[in-house]
């Protein structure tokens, strides 16, 4: 399936290790930044803020 442009692909939250494939992380890293026991860098929080996540230096806060 050909991306048309200009049109950003939508992620979303399908459980744990399947996100973590599609984000490119491992499962233990994601669980851990979900809990926060660890900050994602740049990217992750970006693609985390896509799927609906809200980020804050660079922790998922619960709203």
């Amino acid at each position: 399936m050909k991306r048309k442009r200009g049109l950003q692909q939508r992620l979303v939250f399908t459980g744990v290790t399947t996100t973590a494939r599609r984000l490119g992380v491992s499962r233990e890293h994601l669980s851990r930044v979900l809990h926060g026991s660890l900050k994602a860098n740049e990217t992750l929080a970006r693609r985390l803020q896509r799927m609906g996540f809200a980020i804050k230096n660079g922790k998922v806060i619960a709203e």
